[in-house]
């Protein structure tokens, strides 16, 4: 379970704003396009596949425009009844890389299990998550920086 540096749980609709807010930042304080909110809804812990999120858009939202944008109050509509996955699975899957048993993997398997499981990333999102991550030189990263880039917040078992 994620918390919050002073002991207090970060539940997904922290996670979610929290995404949100970088997110918008980085655009300008403008509402979020799909891709996006493709990355919020899962940074905040949900696992929709692309054609599920496409399916729930159409059911919630009816037809959507290519230059569509998002706020935050359709985004967390967009999440009720959506599937969330367990840190613990991906923590437990991201260990199995960890040879040394030390807490760290290296970039090249996270972007091989980022392309490989669950709803696969092609290369240049998973690079993109690789320039915000902090590798060392021998080219490895903790286990649990990679899951707070992935779950946005600090990560706790």
């Amino acid at each position: 379970m994620s918390s919050y540096s002073n002991g207090t749980s970060i539940t997904t609709d922290d996670r979610l704003k929290q995404a949100y807010e970088i997110l918008t930042k980085r655009n300008r304080n403008r509402a979020l396009n799909l891709k996006d909110v493709e990355i919020v809804i899962r940074a905040a812990g949900y696992s929709p596949t692309n054609n599920e999120l496409k399916k729930i858009i159409n059911t919630k939202l009816g037809t959507i425009y290519p230059h569509q944008l998002f706020d935050l109050q359709t985004i967390q509509d967009l999440c009720i009844d959506l599937k969330k996955r367990s840190e613990k699975d991906i923590y437990d899957s991201l260990r199995c890389f960890d040879y040394e048993h030390n807490g760290f993997i290296s970039a090249k398997e996270l972007k091989y299990f980022l392309s490989t499981h669950g709803e696969k990333l092609n290369e240049e999102e998973i690079d993109e998550m690789l320039r915000d991550m902090d590798i060392d030189e021998q080219g490895m990263l903790s286990i649990e920086q990679a899951l707070s880039t992935l779950f946005v917040g600090d990560y706790t078992e």
